[in-house]
């Protein structure tokens, strides 16, 4: 039941969200600027993450 529940909300909110933005025309103007910036912020912040996931099940915790 948990592994429903964890798959099956993501899953929904993303197919609502896709049917949204495929009815209308398109992504919204803030969305198409936001998506316009660099992706390394986004890069260098999951290896951050990761990093730290890492370091934590190391260390125990």
């Amino acid at each position: 039941m948990d592994l429903l529940i964890a798959l099956g909300i993501p899953m929904l909110v993303l197919g609502l969200a896709y049917l949204l933005v495929n009815n209308a025309s398109g992504l919204p103007v803030w969305l198409e600027r936001l998506t316009n910036r660099s992706g390394a912020i986004w890069t260098y912040g999951v290896i951050i993450i990761a990093v730290i996931s890492i370091v934590r099940y190391a260390s125990g915790n």
